[in-house]
């Protein structure tokens, strides 16, 4: 069993889960935006949603037959923190050859 350090990067780090908090840190959105936003098969986004319930980065109520999704405060701060993070080290990222190669597959 992987342990909880592991689990919160594999449930965070994945490209589409951070696409759907990043969505959703500035407002609340239904499935159908965040699939018309991200361009995702529903099946996908459904399964992310679902993992990002469970591991509580979002919260979930119902509006008559839509389903709303927000991003819980402690989850869009820390977004908030990397997204400016990268920002500011897109430079320093960009030029890391350890990353091409890891992304060439060659380390």
């Amino acid at each position: 069993m992987k342990n909880a350090t592991d689990l919160f990067f594999d449930a965070f780090a994945n490209r589409n889960r951070f696409n759907i908090l990043m969505q959703l840190r500035d407002k609340e959105l239904c499935a159908g935006e965040l699939q018309q936003k991200l361009k995702v098969e529903q099946t996908n986004l459904s399964h992310d949603l679902k993992c990002l319930l469970n591991c509580k980065f979002i919260t979930v109520r119902k509006e008559g037959r839509k389903r709303i999704y927000r991003i819980n405060n402690e989850t869009k701060e820390l977004v908030d923190e990397v997204a400016n993070h990268v920002k500011n080290y897109e430079v320093y990222l960009k030029k890391c050859g350890i990353l091409r190669e890891e992304k060439n597959g060659r380390v």
